[in-house]
């Protein structure tokens, strides 16, 4: 490959993150170079994202931009698998599209591209183990790192599990000797994800708390965060589970998504569990972890939700008073089963829906926030925040800004003297 440089734009959740960063280093290891600018690039590369239509929409105005350009793009992710014909209309002089489990062949396509070839698709996934080609990302003390693939889910509004397929767990000692190598390597936020991390060894034999109880062993002073998980996957094991996740080596952060306060509409969803089950899986972790934050995810406007069902939703966050609540609004995805119901919710009901649970949340969470008010404790110093002062994270994964430069990496002890909604402001203890 010699010294082609490459432009790597990455969409989507965390997961996508990890992939890129299993892109760069399979190129990088070519001899490959990554760049900052498009302009500085012989070839564009998108990882892309299908699990939302705002996402979808962004995605595909870019890919109208770039074809614009005499520059090679290559199109990777998930979106070729899930809208296929709208990645090649947008941009029809690509010069490939690949799947997201194509990672050891882009290496090859991008070679392919540099002699003049364009026009390439290679969906299909590749055999071996991508995890072998992961390089964290420079810079940084963060690094995200998968733990599976795929899930064992069939969610009726969902198009990521055609791009995924079904669950493909790294084995413990890959994954061992991976954080360890980030450890080392001065990463101190190491987050641990998959579409479901609760599924993580199914298809093996294994469970993520056995999993966790390997990395937790791990020497180091980083702090690791776990992703997203249904409740379901993990009642059955909740209390060794919350025992290894009592851990000083893990942020008290746990994301578990309800996305409906109905049962009825779980139901519809085919989401797997019932409201009771979210409910005591958290009622679980606030009795063993009293200071956790929970995070959930809430659809509003699912076909057929009436507005007994949005009613249910409203009870149950207002009742629980979660900290993080990440609203959608219902869009259809291609190819799904709701995106072919008759009994669509009205869009300007959707979107009132949206207003209303949206301030219910900015109050709760306001509310929450002011509680951390004369906290002291250890933050972790993660970089510069998107606006002033330094971002850093206490142990509760809550956001605290300092309006002073500090180390990134490093510890130091703060107070927290104001709350905001969107984050905590605090001083460092001298």
């Amino acid at each position: 490959m010699g010294a082609t440089s490459y432009y790597l734009e990455t969409y989507g959740c965390a997961l996508n993150t990890a992939d890129s960063d299993m892109i760069a280093g399979h190129l990088n290891a070519r001899g490959a170079k990554r760049v900052l600018s498009p302009d500085e690039a012989h070839v564009i590369i998108l990882n892309t994202c299908g699990v939302k239509e705002p996402t979808e929409d962004r995605i595909i105005h870019r890919l109208e931009e770039l074809s614009k350009m005499t520059m090679p793009v290559i199109v990777a992710g998930c979106l070729p698998k899930i809208s296929l014909r709208r990645v090649q209309k947008a941009i029809p002089n690509y010069a490939a599209i690949l799947g997201p489990q194509s990672i050891e062949t882009l290496g090859l396509i991008v070679d392919r591209v540099m002699k003049g070839e364009r026009g390439l698709l290679h969906l299909e996934p590749d055999s071996g183990s991508k995890l072998r080609f992961f390089e964290g990302p420079p810079g940084s003390i963060v690094c995200t790192v998968p733990l599976c693939e795929g899930c064992l889910g069939s969610c009726t509004y969902c198009a990521v599990k055609f791009a995924r397929g079904k669950v493909k767990s790294y084995s413990i000692k890959s994954l061992h000797d991976l954080v360890r190598r980030c450890v080392h390597q001065g990463y101190r936020e190491i987050r641990l994800t998959g579409q479901d991390t609760g599924v993580y060894g199914h298809e093996t034999g294994k469970t993520l708390v056995e999993l966790l109880h390997v990395l937790e062993a791990i020497e180091g002073t980083h702090m690791f965060r776990l992703g997203m998980f249904n409740p379901h996957h993990i009642l059955g094991a909740i209390d060794e589970f919350l025992q290894v996740m009592k851990s000083p080596r893990f942020f008290k952060f746990f994301h578990m998504p309800l996305q409906s306060g109905s049962n009825d509409i779980l139901g519809a969803m085919e989401r797997r569990y019932l409201v009771e089950d979210w409910r005591s899986a958290v009622r679980s972790i606030r009795k063993k972890i009293p200071m956790a934050t929970i995070a959930t995810d809430i659809i509003v406007g699912f076909p057929g939700e009436t507005d007994e069902d949005f009613n249910k939703t409203i009870e149950i966050i207002s009742d629980l008073r979660l900290p993080v609540v990440n609203i959608s609004k219902y869009g259809d995805r291609p190819g799904t089963v709701a995106s072919r119901a008759r009994n669509k919710v009205n869009t300007s009901v959707k979107k009132d829906r949206s207003r209303q649970l949206s301030a219910l949340v900015a109050e709760i969470v306001t509310e929450q926030n002011a509680t951390w008010l004369g906290w002291t404790g250890p933050v972790l110093v993660v970089g510069a925040a998107s606006k002033a002062g330094t971002l850093c994270r206490n142990t509760s994964y809550k956001a605290v800004i300092i309006q002073k430069e500090l180390t990134p990496g490093s510890t130091v002890d703060v107070e927290i003297t104001i709350t905001h909604r969107t984050h905590l402001a605090a001083v460092v203890i001298p």
